[in-house]
């Protein structure tokens, strides 16, 4: 729990605090509401963790997230309301989002294919949106796409987002991000661009619908040599029953060389939506995803705040997720009932002598 001369501050400005809900590195995050407009909000403040390096440079990546957030108005980023100084440190009120990030939704299982369309075309849509404004994320993964209770998409984490308005803060040669969903370009030294989200795209696809991590079967050290050779198992032997429209958009987000990944956001939106078009998928989306979550009982949980409050690590409290049961179990009772149903009827039927009546009278 975070600490302030000790303890957990009540108030920070015109927000009382309710409870922390993690603590990162460089940051912590406390649950708050808002004196007058008992609205809840997420409050992240600049507190590097004890032993961990306070310089200009994480402070001016913490007020980058800010900038970047202040240039985005979209249903599908987390929004910021407001950046001040308090008592000498850095903080930063965001819309709070009580939901699940998709990998607490994946929780080593694929997510049904639908529910992954639904989530991909949501992310597209909102990374379109970004890079309109010519920012790029950097750091798309499924631990920064949260699923809301009432079922909507909401992309977050721009702490390391670049863009043409915003300052260019990282050292050259120096990877910022998370190994396993580095592009090859950016590991071999060229600069994260509107393709490298794609490719993370598209491994938030390949985690959604395999139930596994891309490069899942590749060790630590052979990590790079592997993305920079684009071998990774292909998705048709990572998982079955994944249409093969659905797998070669995956493919082609995860293509070692970006121009042969798709060109923009938009343009995999579109491709997205014209697959999704032809298949059996709910045309209101936000519902199917909270009834998706409250059938697998992720309502029962208690809820993660939509801030990703790392710069650098992160570990966020959660519990097991049951999945729900198989419908199989439910047809089978009901066709065991309609069979015990339709025996009784033919004892009462014999009994009451009307089969015995009838085959007379045929004859």
């Amino acid at each position: 729990m975070a600490e302030e001369n000790g303890k957990m501050p009540r108030r920070i400005k015109d927000y009382k605090i309710v409870e922390a809900l993690g603590r990162g590195g460089m940051g912590e995050v406390f649950l708050a509401t808002h004196r007058q407009l008992d609205r809840p909000v997420a409050i992240k403040r600049y507190a590097p963790a004890e032993g961990t390096k306070d310089d200009k440079k994480n402070q001016e990546r913490f007020l980058r997230e800010g900038r970047a957030l202040a240039k985005l108005h979209h249903q599908g980023i987390v929004g910021i309301y407001d950046y001040f100084e308090h008592r000498g440190q850095l903080c930063m009120v965001l819309e709070y989002v009580e939901g699940f990030h998709v990998g607490e939704l994946i929780d080593g299982r694929p997510l049904p294919v639908d529910v992954a369309c639904i989530i991909g075309f949501k992310l597209a849509d909102a990374l379109e949106h970004a890079h309109f404004h010519r920012i790029i994320h950097r750091d798309i993964k499924t631990s920064n796409v949260m699923v809301s209770r009432d079922g909507q998409v909401k992309l977050m984490d721009f702490g390391i987002a670049r863009g043409e308005v915003l300052e260019r803060i990282t050292q050259t040669g120096l990877l910022v991000g998370t190994p396993a969903y580095f592009p090859p370009e950016v590991i071999a030294g060229h600069p994260a661009s509107e393709l490298s989200d794609i490719y993370g795209m598209g491994a938030v696809l390949y985690h959604s619908l395999s139930g596994r991590k891309l490069f899942f079967n590749v060790d630590d050290k052979s990590l790079y040599k592997a993305i920079l050779a684009g071998k990774f198992v292909r998705l048709q032997k990572a998982a079955r029953g994944i249409p093969r429209g659905l797998r070669n958009i995956v493919h082609k987000c995860l293509a070692r060389k970006p121009e042969e990944r798709f060109q923009s956001a938009a343009e995999l939106r579109k491709t997205l939506d014209l697959f999704m078009a032809g298949q059996p998928i709910w045309t209101n989306h936000a519902e199917r995803l909270a009834g998706f979550m409250q059938a697998a009982e992720h309502l029962q949980k208690p809820p993660l705040t939509s801030v990703d409050i790392s710069i650098s690590d992160l570990l966020v409290r959660s519990g097991p997720i049951r999945r729900p049961r198989s419908g199989r179990g439910i047809w089978w009772i009901v066709v065991g009932l309609l069979a015990l149903a339709l025996g009784g009827l033919l004892w009462f039927a014999w009994e009451k002598g009307w089969i015995e009546r009838l085959l007379f009278q045929s004859h």
